[in-house]
């Protein structure tokens, strides 16, 4: 019998925005183990402009989902959801990830840490298959009214 590996490449994070920072003073700078992922990915993220773009709206209910793919390893992407539920208090954001890198231990050690250090620490997981990372990849399903009674339509933005 022949041994197969299943590879879980893929991951749904779910922490509050403000995690994904840190502050000196008045002066915020990108969570050091995430910067290191997008970097060690070669992925184009600016953590500063998704903290602005998170917090331009003052009121819940708003926000696009934003793609980024890897500029030269393969297939590693980032997706991010920054809509705020209505109810929402934490300012939880989800961040949705596929390794496809040579530097997928590196990259999953600065994962891992960037969530062990989070404040609100809601999910973590790992999989060979995100039905999440699927659904914010699918661009046929924006625009998108995101909740009945709320006229608020979701964008979908890739950024390559």
């Amino acid at each position: 019998m022949s041994k197969k590996t299943i590879y879980a490449k893929e991951f749904d994070i779910c922490v509050s925005m403000s995690d994904l920072v840190t502050w000196e003073g008045d002066q915020k700078a990108p969570s050091a183990d995430l910067q290191a992922v997008f970097t060690t990915l070669e992925i184009p993220v600016n953590i500063i402009e998704l903290h602005e773009l998170y917090f331009a709206h003052l009121y819940n209910g708003y926000g696009d989902v934003h793609v980024y793919h890897a500029q030269n390893n393969g297939g590693s992407i980032f997706t991010v959801d920054l809509y705020r539920e209505l109810t929402d208090q934490q300012d939880l954001t989800g961040l949705f990830l596929r390794i496809e890198s040579p530097a997928f231990d590196q990259a999953l050690a600065h994962l891992r840490s960037f969530f062990d250090s989070a404040r609100c620490q809601v999910a973590f997981e790992q999989a060979s298959y995100s039905r999440r990372l699927r659904e914010t990849l699918d661009e046929s399903r924006y625009p998108r009214l995101v909740e009945v009674d709320h006229d608020f339509i979701q964008q979908h933005y890739t950024h390559r």
